[in-house]
């Protein structure tokens, strides 16, 4: 009789326990937190966690007149066998105009069978943006097919710097500026090395606007680059050949 007790209590626990287990699993799938991986999962490895970024069309050339800038986004949450549309509005601190300087599709959706999908932004190359930088700020927002549980974090506890999950800035221009992956092996920045160095090595400019350590632009890369450029350079000058920047100076590398 003992025994049998016993055997009903262990029966009766690990009942208590596989109900307790199925109830998580489908609170689990029944929240489908809509979010910006980038500000979760780095791009690529050691690359930081955004929830912001930048371009130039300075880099582009001069029959480009927009692009396309797809931004990521992911469901935390089951995947469904149908669209669902996902919720996006501008944020009022955007300096970027609707219909001037950017479009967003009338209807943005994560589409079926995918867990993460983008926003395809229209980014145009207007004539202001030879003088000035424009920032497009996106909100994510609950609707009927997703929540946005998952707001922010604090980075930093002393400032209270936070990285945002539902919103994400594009800053985006057409002046020519030293990107942030140019390296100091490159010696000092100009708009004619760059285009060179892309031309002779047939690099895409646009890559030196990420940071060191991303595809094409590790430390051994930008080494080989900066060496060749400056094999390159010496070579010219030897056959009679200098080159020249704009304002008249030797192109050097360092």
């Amino acid at each position: 009789m003992k025994k049998i007790l016993i055997l009903s209590i262990l029966l009766f626990s690990l009942f208590g326990l596989t109900s307790c287990d199925k109830e998580e699993i489908e609170t689990y799938k029944a929240t489908n937190n809509i979010y910006f991986p980038l500000a979760v999962f780095p791009a690529y490895n050691n690359a930081p966690l955004i929830d912001s970024t930048g371009f130039s069309f300075s880099f582009d050339k001069a029959n480009v007149t927009g692009r396309i800038y797809s931004i990521p986004v992911q469901v935390q949450g089951a995947v469904s066998d149908v669209d669902r549309q996902i919720k996006v509005s501008v944020d009022p601190s955007s300096t970027a105009i609707l219909g001037t300087h950017f479009s967003l599709p009338e209807n943005i959706v994560l589409h079926a069978g995918r867990e993460i999908d983008s926003i395809p932004v229209r980014v145009n190359r207007t004539l202001d943006l030879k003088d000035k930088s424009v920032t497009l700020v996106l909100n994510l927002e609950e609707n009927e097919f997703f929540t946005v549980n998952m707001k922010d974090r604090i980075t930093n506890v002393l400032t209270q710097k936070k990285i945002h999950y539902t919103r994400f800035k594009l800053t985006f221009t057409d002046k020519l500026m030293q990107p942030i992956g140019w390296q100091a092996v490159f010696g000092v920045f100009t708009a004619k090395k760059i285009f060179l160095m892309c031309e002779l090595m047939n690099l895409d400019p646009e890559m030196f606007n990420q940071a060191q350590g991303s595809p094409g632009l590790s430390i051994p890369e930008t080494l080989y680059y900066a060496s060749f450029m400056k094999r390159y350079l010496a070579d010219q000058k030897a056959n009679g050949n200098t080159i020249y920047e704009e304002d008249g100076k030797e192109m050097l590398f360092p």
